[in-house]
């Protein structure tokens, strides 16, 4: 599935924390679950998620916006990441599920993926993965069980003005110019799921051309004013909301959109 792919691609971002080990961090994710992380960690935070280490493994902490591992399982696709799975899925709990991967490295070794999926009474819920060498597996599956052990579900945050405002409605965002339109529609609903569509087609000298494509996953909304979607595959969206002259209009990233009920 692709979101291994972003994994690794979050590895990369562990080349920006630099210093020795920190103090115990408290980790916030506003799709509702924290997580004190142990003093001996480094840990980066930014809308995608966390990054953590203690020096010999790295581990990810993301949201996800599945309802059940079935579901999960369903749109996995290992093999189109480089990764294989390494024995049999796990179960923690009545819901929750551990899996561990492995994918050959530059280097002639494996890189090691323990995943552990966790769902909220909430909906959604965390995906954990450490990642570890072929020496240090043992150690990278305790670090992500242990950080894993740590989360704790809340209500999502986003009681504020904009989730009074916005929870229930349809958003959709009109584009057209220069042989170029484009449709964008957002529908949140109530129960903090999410689903989009666009539509996307030009008109040239040399011909025409249209793509559509959407998506599936939760949605919560910051303290901040930032509209976060979460969706299924792990990847993650953020919009800064504001707002606009007129009562059935929102801003996102300084685009127009119009706002009525679904």
């Amino acid at each position: 599935m692709k979101f291994f792919k972003a994994i690794c691609l979050s590895v990369v971002t562990w080349a920006l924390l630099s210093g020795g080990v920190g103090a115990q961090t408290l980790v916030q994710d506003p799709s509702g679950f924290q997580l004190q992380v142990p003093a001996g960690y480094q840990v980066r935070q930014d809308a995608s998620g966390a990054v953590c280490s203690d020096g010999t493994s790295i581990v990810v902490i993301k949201s996800h916006g599945y309802p059940n591992f079935e579901s999960f399982a369903q749109q996995a696709n290992l093999a189109q990441d480089g990764f294989t799975l390494v024995g049999e899925v796990q179960n923690i709990n009545a819901t929750d599920r551990h899996f561990r991967a492995s994918k050959p490295d530059p280097q002639g070794g494996f890189l090691i993926a323990d995943t552990f999926v966790r769902f909220s009474p909430h909906g959604g819920g965390s995906m954990v993965v450490a990642l570890s060498n072929s020496q240090s597996a043992e150690s990278g599956f305790y670090a992500g069980q242990g950080l894993s052990n740590q989360i704790q579900f809340t209500q999502p945050a986003g009681g504020n003005v904009w989730e009074q405002a916005l929870a229930g409605k349809h958003l959709l965002y009109l584009y057209t110019g220069n042989g170029y339109s484009e449709r964008y529609d957002l529908y949140l609903y109530q129960n903090r799921a999410f689903s989009t569509r666009s539509d996307m087609s030009s008109v040239s000298m040399n011909g025409s051309g249209a793509v559509a494509g959407g998506g599936e996953g939760s949605w919560a909304i910051t303290p901040g004013g930032e509209l976060i979607l979460s969706y299924h595959n792990g990847n993650r969206q953020t919009y800064q909301l504001a707002p606009r002259q007129a009562s059935n209009e929102v801003s996102l990233n300084g685009k127009r959109f119009f706002v009525t009920n679904q």
